[in-house]
């Protein structure tokens, strides 16, 4: 009773025999919430439907009426044709159990990321900046607290589906087949091998008890998106145009099963378009296509775990003008991990990568990682090393504390982590425009976070401060002969403050974030020391509003810019501060059936993603969705 008063308004998820389930999944058509605290309690945002849906590994799912404050909700172990139980769930998944700066992204936020681009994060997320550039085959440079695009691991239920080629996914895939997609801001995830020091994005697949749904969208440029879910399983088809009318097509398939104690997952993405240069280069009718396969599998047997994946891509470029070039570049990996969960939980895995370019060559990578998790009442640790072919060593481990005092929650970490240099870093050809860098060396981070978060009925907030040090950190620049290479900055350092809030009456909700991020060269004794890295803005912020009007329509208003981004190490070239506007009003039509008519960038302002790449100009896109029971 004292923990149900102490505790904001919620319910209990127990076993038959009364022990709490932590880490449970609350969620509804596919859509994450949240997840059960160690007291197995799950405390209400005020956004739930009245319908919720319970999910844990190894329980049956469990869907009803939203539960009363401090009802139980009982889970029976599941059980199999075979007569065989599930004893204890997977550790793979959920980045939330482990890095207290992640955030959860729903339904609706998931369908805007898939209709207006992965830069709606900008403002949405504290601590993220994104820049989506290059026609309709996009370039996504997603930035962590002042980190490089290529220290973010991309991840699907806890595994990396990053390329050793160039540290991002080898294919692109649609964010729509996803049910919840988690967004962790500090490096050193458990089980990471080495791309992730900044943090992670980790996609999470629709549950198993996911009904019939799909979207269907068409863009006043042209493009034209389908998107449906069923029962773990999805499917993407889009038609993407750039802003200078380059067409692309892309697809993308997501099957996930469950035999008995062993879970499946298959993603299959392929992608074809033209591309779009920047102002200032020659103009060129470039097309690219790509291709992504990825596999995994997890078996559990009492305290023993197995974890089997294996990954391909393939990346295809033509050029005739203004010159040729014809570029290709394949990689496979297979991967695997074994895993004991007793007083300590030690994790052993091991990962090896083909990769053949006509630019590069082909180069083959080997490396064993061993990780070992303690979790403590309101402490949790990880530690691990990584041990390559080449007999190097690199260490890496997060320690976090965490407590709840009533509606408010205290967490606080530290971490070490370290980045080593992609096959694009250290073999890219010297042709006169760009160049890669063989004695490169492996960047070290160490960073440290503070934060209290509340939690109420109507109110939520977050006010969180960090900063993150790095030694040789890897970044791509034109040198003195203007050819694009990569070199190590000896020392960065990077600080900040994030802030945001929602407010929520049901028929109206704000919300906003803020971000003050100030990322340096400390390299010592040059001109540079000091300066701002590049391409990492001052501050970034962004507001949403929704508002309900006559008629039943909901109108949705989004507003989100940053500051000054610096395009050079020497701070004499920028890009201009800016901020846009979006709009949507939406209608249930049914209570199956609902539209949307949205515009993006309504007031049509003129911005640069990146250097020479103008954003996006204003799009109209009329979406309808339908969810089953």
């Amino acid at each position: 009773m004292l923990y149900l008063i102490l505790a904001a308004a919620g319910f209990f998820v127990q076993q038959i025999n009364g022990d709490p389930i932590p880490g449970a999944w609350v969620g509804s058509y596919g859509a994450w919430f949240g997840f059960t605290d160690n007291q197995g309690y799950y405390s209400f945002h005020g956004t739930e439907p009245d319908t919720l849906s319970v999910h844990a590994t190894g329980f049956a799912d469990w869907t009803g009426l939203k539960p009363r404050d401090g009802e139980i909700v009982k889970l029976r172990e599941t059980v199999f044709d075979t007569g065989e139980y599930i004893l204890v769930s997977a550790s793979r998944g959920s980045l939330v159990k482990t890095i207290p700066s992640t955030a959860l992204l729903q339904e609706d936020d998931i369908s805007d990321l898939s209709t207006a681009g992965m830069s709606r994060l900008n403002g949405k997320i504290p601590g993220i900046s994104v820049r989506e550039y290059g026609g309709s085959m996009p370039i996504v440079s997603v930035s962590v607290r002042g980190g490089d695009p290529s220290q973010v691991d991309h991840m699907i239920e806890g595994i990396s589906i990053v390329s050793a080629r160039d540290g991002m996914p080898t294919g692109i895939f649609d964010p729509a087949v996803f049910a919840s997609v988690e967004i962790a801001r500090g490096g050193a995830a458990a089980g990471g091998s080495g791309t992730g020091s900044a943090g992670a994005i980790n996609y999470m697949p629709p549950l198993f008890s996911q009904p019939l749904s799909f979207s269907v969208s068409a863009l006043s440029n042209g493009g034209a998106y389908f998107a449906g879910k069923y029962r773990g399983s999805a499917v993407s088809l889009r038609r993407n145009i750039g802003n200078e009318d380059t067409e692309g097509y892309s697809t993308t398939l997501l099957v996930t099963e469950r035999y008995g104690d062993i879970k499946m997952g298959f993603l299959g993405a392929w992608a074809s378009g033209d591309i779009e240069g920047p102002s200032w280069s020659l103009e060129s009718n470039g097309h690219r296509k790509q291709a992504q396969a990825e596999a995994w599998g997890t078996m559990v047997h009492e305290n023993f775990e197995v974890d089997l994946s294996a990954g391909a891509g393939l990346m295809d470029y033509l050029q005739t003008e203004p010159f040729a070039v014809d570029d290709t570049h394949k990689d496979f990996a297979a991967r695997t991990s074994l895993l004991y969960r007793g007083p300590v939980t030690v994790r052993c895995g091991f990962n090896s990568t083909w990769l053949g370019s006509t630019a590069t060559g082909d180069h083959s990578i080997q490396f064993g990682t061993v990780h070992l998790i303690k979790t403590h009442s309101f402490l949790y640790a990880n530690t691990g090393c990584r041990f390559g072919s080449d007999e190097s060593v690199h260490l890496s481990g997060r320690a976090t504390a965490e407590q709840q005092l009533n509606r408010l929650t205290l967490h606080s970490s530290v971490f070490t982590d370290h980045r080593v240099p992609t096959v694009n870093d250290l073999y890219w050809p010297s042709d006169g425009y760009t160049s890669g860098n063989p004695d490169l060396k492996v960047e070290r981070s160490t960073g440290a976070e503070m934060g209290i978060s509340l939690a109420s009925d109507y109110l939520t907030g977050e006010i969180c401060g960090f900063f993150t040090k790095a030694d040789d950190l890897i970044i791509w620049l034109p040198d003195e002969s203007g050819t694009w290479t990569p070199s190590n900055i000896s020392s960065s350092f990077s600080k900040g403050v994030e802030l945001s809030g929602s407010f929520d009456m049901g028929c109206t909700a704000f919300s906003g974030t803020f971000t003050w991020n100030i990322a340096t060269d400390e390299t010592e004794n040059t001109p540079r020391e000091g300066m701002l890295l590049p391409y990492r803005p001052e501050y970034t912020w962004g507001s949403s509003a929704d508002i309900a009007m006559p008629l039943e329509i909901m109108l949705c208003m989004d507003i989100n810019g940053m500051g000054k981004r610096f395009t050079n190490r020497t701070q004499s070239e920028y890009l201009n501060e800016y901020w846009i506007a979006d709009a949507a009003l939406e209608r249930q039509l049914s209570h199956s059936v609902s539209m949307k008519l949205g515009a993006g960038n309504i007031l049509n302002t003129i911005y640069e993603e990146t250097n020479g790449y103008a954003g996006r100009g204003r799009t109209l896109r009329l979406t309808l969705e339908y969810t089953g029971e």
